[in-house]
């Protein structure tokens, strides 16, 4: 049995264990670290499978991360048309879910820049020679260049239906559940009053931007808004994923906002573990091409 089976063989077993052929669902959804460490344990055991159950946290996120997660999920859960989405908190990693009504795989990629999208140039002089030179192909770098780039400022300032006054970068890398690859504080007009916000970047290089996880970063920075004093007067949260894609031989960073959600309904879903109920809507979807190009992009 290859590695690359392995984890699908782990989700049939949760799955069998809960499923009810009978009436089509499930008796208990949620799926523990525990659960997992347990179930990889006794297939190591029966199927010989050579999984090792650290890092249990990961399981379904890792899984995610693949482009062919669609092919690999285990037919018998797609035919009883279950897929999966993370949860987090109490030592939860991932729930087992029924389809969407209109749901025909897995996991749909709701964040693919459409063929018609604007290709907005970045002008990538400002970056040094050396550092465009040596740059690294994975996230922290294009964090790192989105930031010293304002690819944020440029896409609010151009293509945002917001009213933006002012957009500054707080931090990168927020430890949180789940992490967050960087925050900004927005400062935008409505009907002549002054509104804040914080912008949540999630960034990938070519590996599916996860739903679920972006849901849970909303959750999270809603909920630290009350917990700390500087942040109190803050009331939304302004999702924001970038993804970096290759078009006519060339590296274009996609940015795709999502429509404002207030810090009440944040909070609302961190306390009741419902961040999956969020509502996501991408409302802009932008292209930007740097120039010149920069390694690792």
């Amino acid at each position: 049995m290859s590695r690359d089976s392995e984890k699908p063989v782990v989700f049939s077993h949760l799955f069998q264990r809960v499923f009810d052929p009978a009436s089509g669902t499930v008796s208990e959804g949620t799926v523990t670290q525990h659960d997992i460490q347990e179930a990889i344990i006794l297939l190591q055991q029966e199927e010989g499978i050579s999984l090792k159950p650290g890092n249990p946290a990961n399981f379904l996120k890792d899984f995610l991360r693949s482009h062919s997660r669609n092919a690999h999920w285990p037919e018998e859960i797609a035919d009883a048309r279950y897929t999966a989405r993370q949860a987090y908190g109490d030592g939860r990693v991932f729930e087992f879910v029924p389809y969407a009504d209109e749901q025909e795989v897995p996991f749909p990629d709701d964040f693919a820049l459409p063929e018609n999208a604007s290709i907005h140039p970045i002008e990538a002089v400002s970056l040094p020679s050396a550092a465009r030179a040596l740059g690294r192909g994975d996230e922290a770098w294009l964090i790192q260049v989105c930031v010293h780039q304002r690819l944020l400022q440029t896409h609010f300032a151009l293509f945002s239906d917001i009213e933006v006054i002012d957009l500054f970068h707080l931090q990168n890398s927020l430890k949180g559940t789940p992490e967050i690859d960087a925050v900004f504080l927005l400062v935008f007009d409505v009907a002549g009053t002054e509104k804040k916000a914080l912008v949540t970047l999630e960034a990938k290089r070519g590996d599916p931007i996860l739903p679920d996880q972006i849901r849970g970063q909303v959750a999270f920075m809603a909920k630290q808004t009350r917990k700390r004093a500087g942040l109190k007067d803050v009331e939304f949260i302004v999702p924001v994923a970038a993804n970096t894609l290759k078009r006519d031989g060339k590296t274009v960073v996609s940015i795709f906002e999502m429509e404002p959600m207030s810090v009440a309904d944040g909070i609302a879903a961190h306390d009741g573990k419902s961040s999956h109920e969020l509502p996501l809507v991408i409302s802009k979807s932008v292209g930007y091409s740097l120039s010149p190009q920069v390694s690792g992009i």
